[in-house]
């Protein structure tokens, strides 16, 4: 048997803490003897001071207080967490150089674009190693003029080689042609020559005529080994412009090498004059987004030292608040209801009764093993810039919204283990009506089945009364 004190209990409000059913579980139905033992007492003062006792009443019907459920907006929340705010982007910038300031553009407090110029450095020696790098690129570019115009010249050297080759072979085929020319007439004055000789020794020749086939034989040899001297010639003339021909190939493949030595310096020198000029791009410091300078570290004619270096200064820090980032710890408890999507509202203790509303962007999902919390990011609009990064702020989520919903006070409910009921007054007597919940926050509960509306349910002296007990219901809200 279990009693709870009246409670306030009005329309259309809307709910704005949360609690689980064990929670209420745990109110509706303590365990151990202290627990009944304080019932009872409870139970006992409030009967003395609202019910007549038998003796006065003459056996009267008990009387209860009863309520009907109620149509109103229910929002499940989470109670009030605090929350860092920190800007959507921020940066310090370094010079990525040595130098003196030579001019600071802007100083704290002042609205920048991105690209923007900030400072400027100076720094004489880089733009003498620009001047010095371009000096070595124009010289590149004469040495690779040369090589290619010896490259150009080694062309015409294999085109005249090939062209003394071509006359060179056709000296050999017109040696040839003499030498078989040669022989053919050779080979003519020796039959001439043996037959001359088998006639003057038949008597049919003269000496004469022999002697005449005899030097004409001897001619015609001598014709034969001149031919040969002369194909010998040529083909060694032959030899020799083929030979040519590869002098003067190798020499183009030489000069086509210092081409490519003299096109290797000219990316090399370019190279040297991109990182000059990139270096000298470096004494110009710009904004790497719109934003707020928050800060200003130099002023002009400091020596600033490159980022690299140990004893490096910073410049300027920028902050973009136009968005926010609000991170706020969620205990592990109330985790499983955080999801990204869900609407979130701002409160800043520097600007009161005013409330801003975001979005939950990201979650860690991932607990703090020492505080046993999970962060999340709300991304708020600052277009307005009402907010400052580093504000004191709190946190409301609104998880749910149910419109409508027909609610009863929570100390109408009895039940446990999730298995709820509710006493209700029906033609003068008590009966147990099942019912299921929905949201709860403790005060206020959500009848999702078992109730139509109309019904008269006992809120205060359920406690006195048992199922068909006749009762005498009062108070119950139109």
């Amino acid at each position: 048997m279990t009693f709870s004190p009246a409670m306030s209990y009005g329309r259309n409000s809307t709910m704005i803490r949360s609690t689980s059913h064990s929670t209420r579980e745990s109110i509706l139905h303590g365990d151990g003897v202290a627990y009944h033992a304080s019932i009872f007492l409870i139970l006992l003062l409030v009967g003395l001071s609202t019910q007549p006792c038998a003796a006065q009443t003459g056996g009267k019907v008990p009387r209860v207080s009863v309520v009907q459920p109620v149509q109103k907006t229910l929002v499940y929340s989470l109670p009030s967490k605090p929350a860092e705010i920190h800007a959507a982007q921020e940066a310090t910038l370094y010079a990525r150089t040595n130098g003196y300031l030579q001019q600071m553009l802007v100083d704290f407090g002042d609205a920048v674009e991105k690209d923007q110029l900030i400072a400027v450095l100076d720094a004489p020696e880089l733009h003498d190693e620009v001047r010095r790098a371009e000096a070595q690129l124009l010289e590149a570019s004469a040495q690779l003029g040369a090589a290619q115009a010896n490259a150009a010249g080694g062309d015409s050297q294999i085109i005249a080689a090939k062209a003394g080759h071509v006359q060179a072979e056709a000296a050999v085929l017109q040696a040839g042609a003499e030498l078989e020319k040669a022989r053919a007439v050779l080979h003519a004055e020796l039959i001439h020559l043996n037959r001359m000789i088998q006639l003057h020794e038949q008597d049919a020749a003269t000496d004469a005529q022999l002697e005449s086939a005899r030097r004409d034989h001897s001619q015609a040899l001598g014709d034969v080994d001149i031919g040969e001297k002369a194909v010998t010639s040529a083909m060694a003339m032959e030899g020799a412009a083929a030979a040519k021909i590869q002098v003067a190939e190798s020499q183009k493949e030489a000069l086509v090498s210092l081409v490519a030595v003299a096109e290797a310096a000219i990316a090399s020198a370019n190279a040297r004059v991109d990182l000059a000029t990139t270096m000298v791009g470096y004494t110009r410091i710009h904004a790497p987004f719109s934003g707020i300078i928050t800060e200003r570290y130099l002023d002009p004619g400091a020596a600033v030292v490159t980022a690299s270096s140990s004893k490096t200064t910073a410049i300027v820090s920028i902050k973009d608040m136009s968005r926010l980032r609000v991170f706020v710890q969620i205990p592990e408890p109330d985790v499983p209801y955080i999801q990204q999507g869900h609407a979130a509202s701002v409160t800043c203790s520097a600007i009161p009764n005013q409330k801003f509303q975001g979005t939950v962007s990201r979650i860690s999902r991932s607990l703090d093993r020492r505080t046993r919390t999970m962060k999340v990011e709300i991304l708020l609009e600052n277009q307005q810039g009402q907010i400052f990064p580093g504000m004191f702020a709190t946190v409301d989520f609104q998880l749910i919204e149910r419109k409508d919903a027909w609610t009863l006070p929570a100390q109408a409910l009895l039940g446990t283990r999730g298995e709820y009921h509710v006493y209700c007054v029906v033609g003068g007597t008590c009966q147990v009506v099942p019912i299921k919940i929905g949201l709860d926050d403790g005060a206020t509960v959500e009848i999702t089945e078992g109730l139509s509306g109309t019904e008269q349910v006992i809120l205060i002296g359920k406690g006195l009364v048992q199922e068909g007990d006749r009762v005498e219901a009062v108070g119950a809200n139109p």
